[in-house]
């Protein structure tokens, strides 16, 4: 692999990574920020969030999880992020916090002696059903501070900090925003700081597989095969098909396909665009093709889709 970090990579980087998460569609607030004193413990599993994070504004904690055998460390400015609703906990101690220490307890007055304060979030993906970035991340991710000093991310973090604790007009409004962006400086951080030669981030940093994804996500709608897309990488098609299935666990068109789903059901959901002319974008001979395609990605066609989209627009308004 010959990937070197520098302005090339970063454009690479950049391209891709507005392509698959414009079509999330995040949706992040913030519905805690508190400070904790003595014994206590944070345990949001029951509220079933698609992401939560933690940003240790104050203090220092501990953050456990079934997986690990030891628990991890926190200290302030860290931040930790929780897809596919984990189960974990952040508690004031190295040890599991007994059953009956009541869960999501601040303190509501003045206590001598060390406290911690968090502030802690959800992010929803409005319009998640496959999205190769999500699929590499994994399910707990820490960032201590000292791997996102001098960043974006850092920056982010402090500005969250700073504007929660002033309490001034619009605050909540602010924050959410903020979290919305916490969110994708997290992903680039971990992304920049992973060393990992298997999986779909290190394809995104492999100098030849990042050039033919770049210039998928750049025309998806072009006739791709992997004789086109081995061309852009620059390799010999048996070589490239080989060594994108090895890294992305799944083929070319696979990849292709799947993505192209998620970009229609994008379009279908949220713009005025006809099935033809979506089928046409997807580089569909045929609009029977395309709704038979869509269906065995989302196990309904995308007439439903529409349909279903313009309800919940309606009921919300």
């Amino acid at each position: 692999m010959s990937y070197r970090p520098g302005i090339a990579f970063r454009l690479i980087l950049m391209d891709i990574l507005n392509d698959v998460l414009k079509t999330l569609r995040l949706s992040s607030k913030v519905f805690l920020h508190a400070k904790f004193c003595e014994h206590w413990v944070i345990d949001i599993e029951p509220l079933n969030l698609q992401v939560s994070f933690h940003v240790i504004a104050h203090g220092d904690c501990w953050l456990h999880t079934k997986k690990a055998p030891t628990p991890t460390a926190l200290h302030a400015g860290d931040l930790v992020i929780c897809l596919r609703n984990t189960p974990h906990y952040v508690t004031n101690s190295p040890e599991l916090p007994p059953d009956d220490l009541p869960r999501n307890s601040p303190t509501t007055e003045e206590t001598p002696g060390p406290s911690t304060s968090l502030i802690c979030g959800q992010c929803e993906f409005l319009q998640y059903y496959w999205n190769p970035m999500l699929e590499a991340m994994p399910n707990i991710m820490v960032i201590p501070t000292a791997d996102s000093a001098g960043s974006n991310l850092a920056s982010v973090i402090k500005l969250m900090i700073a504007e929660v604790e002033s309490a001034g007009e619009c605050t909540n409004a602010i924050i959410d925003r903020l979290s919305d962006i916490l969110f994708i400086e997290a992903i680039r951080k971990y992304i920049q700081l992973q060393n990992n030669n298997q999986g779909y981030i290190a394809a995104l940093k492999d100098s030849r597989l990042s050039k033919a994804l770049t210039s998928f996500h750049k025309q998806p709608e072009n006739t791709w095969t992997v004789q086109t897309l081995s061309e852009e990488a620059g390799m010999s098609r048996s070589a490239f098909a080989d060594k994108f299935k090895q890294m992305v666990d799944m083929s070319p068109m696979e990849y292709v396909t799947g993505w192209r789903m998620q970009h229609a059901y994008d379009e279908l959901t949220s713009n005025g665009k006809s099935v033809t002319q979506i089928t046409e974008d997807s580089s569909y001979q045929s609009e029977a093709a395309f709704r038979k395609a869509f269906k065995k990605q989302f196990g309904v066609g995308p007439g439903m889709v529409r349909r279903v989209a313009k309800e919940q627009l309606v009921s919300a308004n």
